[in-house]
């Protein structure tokens, strides 16, 4: 197996979903209630519409935003080298899944301030006796993989 063959790799969100959903909401609300007032009084307030427009069009891009974070910041590519997650990379070769239990707090991986709703974390130690911090939606899986590619000898 050469280093650069993916054993596993996770793309959390689905930013086209969160995206185009919303966004198709967003036209059917606008135009529907600029039809609605054009229908009753016969103009259009071409004020509203530039101020409600961007404005529903902002709140209404939230969801996909959350999205595109989680695919961002928590997409892991393993290798049989390298572990990538989001915007870190660890060489496998310094990653134990017994993790220290000194006081020192974990380090979530990727770049994230936290770990997303609808992700689990796992736990990683790495050879300096530091500990990682893992999104995962499919914890069982990844740490399945993880020990496959991991040298024998640091699996504890």
């Amino acid at each position: 197996m050469s280093d650069t063959d993916v054993v596993y790799r996770e793309r959390p969100g689905r930013p086209g979903l969160w995206f185009g959903v919303p966004w198709g909401a967003w036209a059917v609300l606008m135009i529907w209630s600029f039809w609605d007032h054009w229908a009753r009084t016969g103009e259009v307030d071409v004020g509203a519409l530039l101020i409600l427009g961007p404005l529903f069009f902002a709140v209404f891009s939230i969801p996909g935003l959350v999205s595109y974070s989680k695919r961002r910041y928590h997409t892991i590519t393993l290798t049989s080298g390298t572990l990538r997650v989001g915007r870190d990379t660890l060489p496998v070769e310094g990653i134990t899944l017994d993790p220290p239990d000194s006081g020192r707090p974990a380090r979530l991986l990727g770049g994230a301030p936290g770990v997303p709703m609808g992700m689990r974390e796992v736990v990683l130690g790495g050879s300096g006796g530091e500990r990682h911090l893992v999104a995962t939606g499919h914890p069982e899986a990844f740490l399945a993989a993880l020990g496959r590619v991991i040298p024998q000898s640091s699996q504890g």
